[in-house]
């Protein structure tokens, strides 16, 4: 009795096994009818491998796009805050300078040297500023670069990969006389008999 059952077992689980679902598609259903259509099968098996490719290439480029836009624009915005700041800065020190000239002693003139230090620290870093917006700026232009050219070949890498994929299966029909979408709903009506 337990060999029975676990021969059943068995069987059930191959059975099962043999019922799991196969790919559904034109390579698959070209490689099950044999070795004469490999090459349309491996041909649209590699357009579709393309356009997965190129539409994860276009979604690359489209997040780089995105975020060159963004850098410009918080590069931008930097670069404003610096000029505002660099001439408040700027013109702070023009006026503290000139006031040098009124010192009456040396620990007044102590006072403003370290005011018109100050002044020029907070300048100088308006400065650094600056350049860091350049810079944000500089890496949002190469992103979008980047981007354009990652979309660019994403487009390219979709039309080959749809191209290769609707010739293999043109050159099926041709070969065969018939489409697989026509074939595979034969197929269908004869496996409702048996």
């Amino acid at each position: 009795m337990r060999s029975v059952l676990c021969s059943l077992f068995v069987v059930s689980v191959i059975s099962l096994s043999g019922c799991a679902a196969p790919q559904n598609n034109f390579a698959s259903k070209v490689k099950a009818e044999g070795e004469q259509h490999l090459d349309l099968s491996q041909q649209w098996e590699q357009g579709q491998k393309d356009l997965k490719k190129g539409n994860s290439l276009l979604i690359d480029g489209r997040e780089l796009i995105g975020k060159g836009k963004n850098q410009i624009r918080e590069g931008e915005a930097l670069i404003a805050q610096a000029k505002q700041a660099a001439q408040q800065q700027r013109q702070l020190f023009q006026s503290m300078a000139n006031t040098l000239n009124s010192a009456q002693n040396g620990a007044r003139a102590v006072v403003l040297v370290d005011r018109l230090d100050d002044v020029a620290d907070l300048w100088e870093d308006a400065d650094d500023k600056y350049a860091d917006g350049k810079e944000l700026i500089e890496d949002g232009n190469t992103n979008l670069a980047k981007g354009e050219s990652s979309i660019e070949q994403g487009q390219n890498m979709v039309t080959s990969g749809r191209s290769r994929m609707q010739q293999a299966e043109s050159t099926y029909q041709q070969r065969t006389g018939k489409g697989l979408v026509e074939q595979m709903h034969l197929e269908e009506q004869a496996s409702e008999f048996n």
